[in-house]
């Protein structure tokens, strides 16, 4: 009697067997062209990349201005300094806002492009709050304490700043825009000068041929909530330096 070998038959081709028993297909060798396909997209890739960094075709067609006032939008375009025609890649919004920022008369400054062909410029102006007299002109003074322009006679309206030494960054000029701004809008309105011989001893002269002494600028809020009613008490000076106990003399 004969006996049937069990061992494998001969395997199929595409077919390798497992150590198992069980037959597993070989992997499909990929077509050429797959191999060339991520390169070729990389290679079209960085040609484009390149056509719009170093050619106009995605250049500058149309700078915009915001926010000006004060300043023309000449002005302002002549200080941010976009050329027109340079490619949307090559523009810098941290450097033309920085170039912004350097014009006295501005605040604050943004850029923004707005593909594909334009450069959107806001710009926030300095509101004026107060002004210095000096041997040149009127100089006036924003709410941080910046001296920003020059003016040929008094602004209507502002408060007088007597403050010396008159410098930029100068903290009695500081102390007392600190203090003016936190006034109510009604009592602002009655201030006509600002004496800041130092940051410790500040005083205000009020329509009428009043006057308040302030003292420095701690509990400057609180000063201020109690300088209102204060003001309705017939007087002269209005003392707030310790506005535990304000007192009104005559």
């Amino acid at each position: 009697m004969t006996t049937r070998s069990r061992g494998r038959g001969p395997a199929r081709p595409g077919v390798r067997r497992s150590t198992g028993g069980r037959p597993v297909r070989a992997a499909a060798v990929p077509p050429p062209w797959r191999r060339w396909l991520l390169p070729g997209v990389v290679a079209a890739a960085t040609v484009v990349a390149l056509v719009l960094y170093f050619t106009p075709v995605l250049g500058v067609r149309d700078v915009r201005v915001e926010g000006n006032g004060a300043l023309s939008e000449q002005e302002v375009l002549a200080a941010a300094g976009v050329e027109l025609g340079k490619p949307m890649l090559q523009v810098d919004e941290e450097q033309i806002a920085e170039r912004l920022r350097a014009v006295p008369k501005v605040a604050e400054a943004g850029v923004e492009l707005a593909w594909p062909s334009t450069v959107q410029l806001r710009v926030t102006e300095r509101v004026p709050v107060a002004y210095l007299v000096t041997s040149t002109g009127f100089q006036l003074v924003d709410a941080g304490g910046v001296t920003f322009d020059q003016v040929p006679q008094a602004p209507a309206g502002l408060p007088r700043l007597e403050a010396r030494p008159a410098g930029p960054g100068d903290p009695a000029i500081t102390a007392a825009m600190t203090v003016l701004t936190a006034l109510p809008p009604a009592v602002r309105a009655e201030v006509t000068a600002v004496i800041a011989q130092n940051p410790r001893d500040l005083r205000l002269h009020l329509r009428g041929d009043r006057e308040v002494e302030w003292g420095d600028v701690r509990e400057t809020p609180r000063k201020a909530a109690i300088l209102t009613p204060l003001l309705t008490r017939p007087g002269r000076v209005y003392d707030v330096t310790s506005p535990i106990l304000p007192t009104v003399a005559k």
